[in-house]
């Protein structure tokens, strides 16, 4: 009976343990990117209505990658 308490307890440490490190790792990264998508997809947007301002496509495209460089410079920068 003990044993199979303990057995328990360590499958379920195991498996909130791999949850908890694929929430951190993965779901930080779909929140930052959300984050920095919206301005660039969100439809009601002003900069991307404008009529001879360039290719809709490539402008979103564009500030989609800068947006991203941003985030991944971010994730690069060490904490003292």
């Amino acid at each position: 009976m003990l044993i199979q308490h303990i057995k328990s307890v360590y499958s379920k440490k195991f498996f909130m343990g791999v949850f908890d490190s694929m929430l951190v790792k993965y779901g930080a990264v779909m929140i930052g990117y959300t984050i920095l998508g919206l301005p660039v997809f969100r439809m009601k947007n002003k900069n991307y209505g404008i009529k001879g301002k360039g290719d809709d496509a490539s402008l979103i495209a564009k500030d989609y990658i800068r947006n991203s460089s941003l985030l991944i410079n971010l994730a690069k920068v060490k904490i003292k």
